[in-house]
Formats: C-alpha cells, structure tokens, sequence
C-alpha cells in the first residue's frame, strides 16, 4: 500500500475470508497501519477512529501472489504467434522484442508490472534479454519500473553464447561465413557486462534485487555456465535456467553430455538451493530427485507449456521427490497474459 500525502494512515478491511500461507482462516477483519498489516483478528475487531473501511464483503483476501517466471521484454509482443513450437517461437525472438532505448525497456516492464499487480501478483522472477548484450543502463530501467510500481522482483539479465541455439555445426560451411556477423560477443565479455550490473546495482535490494540467467543449457558453452555459476556465488544471488522444457531439449541433451540435462548441471556443480529451474516438462524421475536432493526450485508454467505444445510436466512427482515447486506464466508472447 503506497502511502500518499492525501491517504489516511489506517485502514480496516471487513467483511472478507482470509486465507494465509498457511491455511484458510475463514472470516477475519484486517488491520492496515502505515502500508503494513498489524492485525488480523474476528471480525468486528476495533479499529482506529480515523481509519478507513474498506468493504470485501464475498472477497477472499490472501497474500500477493508470486510469479516465479516471466520475460518482461516479451510483454509488448503477446499475439503475435499462435501454433508454434518452443524452438519456432525462439527463432524471430529478437525481432519481436526490438527494443532500442531505455525508455521501451522501462515501458515494457511497467506494463507487466501494472497487469500482474492488477491480478493479484506482487512479486515476479524477470528474465530480461538485451541484445546483443546485457546493459547497465536497461537492467536498471527493468529495475525501476518495478520499484516505482512498489512490486518486489528478481531481475535476471538472461544470456546465452552460442548462436542458434547451438545449430551452427548443422549448417552448410558457406552459411556459417554468411552468418558469421550474427555471432555473439565472447561470453568473457557477457560474464563481465553481468558482473558490472551486479557491481552497480542501486536502490533497496529488499524490493528489486538482481540474478544471473544463462538461457538455456544447450545454447551455453560448459565454460560459460561455470562462469555463471561463480558470478552468482560471488556476488550472492540466484540463478535462473530454462531445463528440460521441450522434448527437443532433452534429446538434444542426451545426446550432446551422454546424460540427462539435469545429470550434467548436477556433474558441473551448479544445482543448488539458489537454482531455479523453469519449466522442467521432460525431468524424469532420477532428474526430479536430484534436484530435489540439491534444494533445487522449478517455475512450473502450465499455459506456456500447453500453448508451445511442450507436454504436461509432472507438478505432483516433483513434489514427492522434494523439490520446490513454483508456478509462473511464462512470457506474455506464449500465454498472451500475465495472470496468476
């Protein structure tokens, strides 16, 4: 609750259910003083005089909700695509999101900001992509549309060093030269650009902190996710990855480390309570423990999963096998909404 000159000090919401973290409680009065909850007690619970009342009659009250993935430079491009697939989806990707100035960047992510909270989301996990690198001056633009919305989140500059995917050793010898101008940067020079917006960030870290986000596994070079991996640590923060999202994926994964996607960031060292992973469809059993023995956490988006035609992953598995499981939407562009 944003405190204005003009805006009474104390608040009482009445007449609504509660349903906390923990358990429903059934109806409950609310006490509001200062932006803060004081009080949660029976209903008819006295009030400050000069409070005001604000009726939730037929309302159920619970706290904000947490979008544990989304891509807010994908917000100014929802529908323009129906009856793709993940891999069809990733290939216009930078031309559906042409983001010039900091300005855009700072719009789009507001809009997301302004939907989500109008939802009932108070809190996201925004994997951010500039191309062809990351920028101090965008990641904090990101940073600010959130703060100045009064929302928390996680900002992840999301990066990758390998173009195409990965695909360049499938092309003809002749297209490799003629797309050789479209080769990403060095990922030293990625790894440092992170390091400077890490080095860098400013405003309250209890609202809007940072993350680092290597894309994909198989679109990172080994080296690359280790860098990743000792950025996060050194500076303290969390790291985001798409796993195992599409069947592609894990073929792909299986046949490029000999093992599962999972199995091969676990034998790099990089799972962890800190690892966020989104989407995990095609985890199998021995996948879902692993992470789950590493106090891993999985973004679950099931209307991305259904719109890109990845599969149904398997939340209540996952569960069992002691991972910690979160939902999210995705990207506006593969759910064509932000709604929790």
């Amino acid at each position: 609750m944003t405190q204005h000159n003009n805006t009474p000090r104390s608040a009482v919401i009445r007449g609504g259910v509660v349903l906390d973290a923990a358990r429903y409680l059934g109806p409950a009065d609310i006490l509001i003083r200062d932006g803060a909850i004081v009080t949660v007690a029976t209903p008819g619970m006295p009030a400050p005089a000069d409070a005001v009342v604000i009726d939730a009659t037929r309302r159920l009250l619970h706290p904000g909700l947490v979008n544990a993935h989304t891509h807010s430079h994908r917000n100014l491009a929802r529908s323009m695509g129906d009856r793709w697939t993940l891999e069809l989806l990733l290939v216009p990707a930078p031309h559906t999101s042409p983001y010039e100035t900091v300005e855009e960047k700072c719009i789009s992510a507001a809009i997301g900001a302004a939907e989500m909270l109008l939802k009932g989301c108070t809190a996201c996990y925004d994997l951010f992509v500039e191309f062809p690198l990351p920028t101090v001056e965008g990641i904090a633009a990101v940073a600010q549309a959130y703060s100045q919305a009064g929302m928390r989140a996680v900002v992840a500059p999301m990066m990758a060093d390998m173009t195409l995917y990965g695909l360049m050793e499938a092309l003809p010898s002749e297209l490799r030269d003629a797309i050789a101008p479209l080769r990403l940067p060095a990922w030293q020079q990625t790894i440092e650009r992170v390091r400077a917006i890490l080095r860098n960030w400013q405003g309250d870290r209890a609202l809007v902190r940072p993350a680092v986000a290597p894309t994909i596994p198989l679109h990172c070079r080994d080296e690359f996710m280790l860098a990743c991996g000792d950025l996060a640590a050194e500076f303290d923060v969390g790291m985001h990855t798409h796993l195992a999202e599409s069947k592609i994926q894990a073929i792909a994964g299986t046949q490029r480390y000999g093992n599962s996607l999972t199995a091969h960031l676990a034998n790099l060292g990089l799972l962890g309570p800190a690892f966020v992973a989104a989407h995990g469809v095609w985890l199998d059993g021995e996948d879902m423990r692993r992470l789950g023995a590493h106090g891993c956490s999985i973004a679950h988006n099931p209307v991305s999963n259904m719109r890109l035609g990845n599969g149904i992953a398997d939340a209540v598995a996952m569960l069992a096998a002691g991972v910690n499981l979160s939902i999210g939407t995705d990207a506006a562009n593969c759910n064509d909404n932000l709604n929790m």
